[in-house]
């Protein structure tokens, strides 16, 4: 990884920025399609953290990235200031969650916005790390809630009401991810699947015992955390 204002790719800022706004439009198109409210939440919400979790295997210079989330920035400004669009506004409408504050959907941006920072910064030359914590909660968290609110039938409560349907789909969905991640960086190895299956687990557990929106800070860490305490150091 490098930083040099001389070598700006052209190329990645333009693409990124189709993704990212696509990533973004894709509330729009769920809502048009008559998802219901909170379909349209978790599906944008599991799109979003699936592109986000491979987006380190194309950054090669920070400046790149800089400026594409500099001009993201602009851009979105501009098009929340525009009286017929108001991006920022309706995308908060809705994504927030039934029963919160618009006020809690940014503070849940916002935690979720550093998470992936400090995830990035810590094991930069880990991407199988962050891919693997932030694929955990499009998949995770994300089966967790499409399979288990309408399907659940076996109710518990820790903090807030899950399904044990549910968390079974985040035990599944977490250790897909953690194998796709090994994957696409060529870990797979026989006597790898018990690490697999215990950080979904641990995953799980983090997941089932969060309060609203915290397990999007938490889960990712916690997948981070573990994924570098059993392929990094010596066991």
């Amino acid at each position: 990884m490098i930083f040099d204002p001389t070598q700006l790719n052209l190329v990645f800022v333009v693409v990124s920025l189709i993704v990212i706004f696509l990533t973004l439009g894709s509330v729009y198109l769920l809502a048009y399609l008559n998802y219901k409210p909170w379909q349209v939440r978790k599906l944008s919400h599991m799109i979003l953290h699936a592109v986000l979790a491979f987006f380190p295997y194309f950054i090669n210079n920070l400046f790149d990235l800089i400026i594409t989330l500099s001009i993201t920035m602009v851009l979105l400004l501009v098009l929340s200031l525009i009286p017929q669009i108001q991006f920022i506004p309706k995308i908060i409408e809705k994504c927030t969650r039934e029963g919160d504050k618009n006020i809690q959907m940014v503070m849940n941006s916002t935690l979720t916005s550093i998470t992936v920072l400090i995830v990035y910064v810590l094991f930069l030359d880990k991407p199988y790390v962050f891919t693997a914590a932030f694929l955990s909660v499009s998949l995770g968290d994300g089966l967790g809630e499409m399979i288990g609110r309408p399907y659940g039938k076996i109710r518990y409560r820790i903090f807030e009401e899950r399904s044990l349907e549910g968390s079974i789909a985040v035990l599944v969905g977490t250790a897909v991810s953690i194998l796709v991640a090994l994957a696409v960086n060529k870990m797979i190895a026989v006597d790898i699947w018990w690490k697999i299956i215990v950080i979904a687990l641990i995953g799980t557990i983090v997941e089932a015992c969060n309060y609203r929106f915290m397990d999007n800070v938490t889960l990712p860490a916690s997948i981070a955390i573990m994924m570098y305490l059993l392929f990094e150091l010596p066991l």
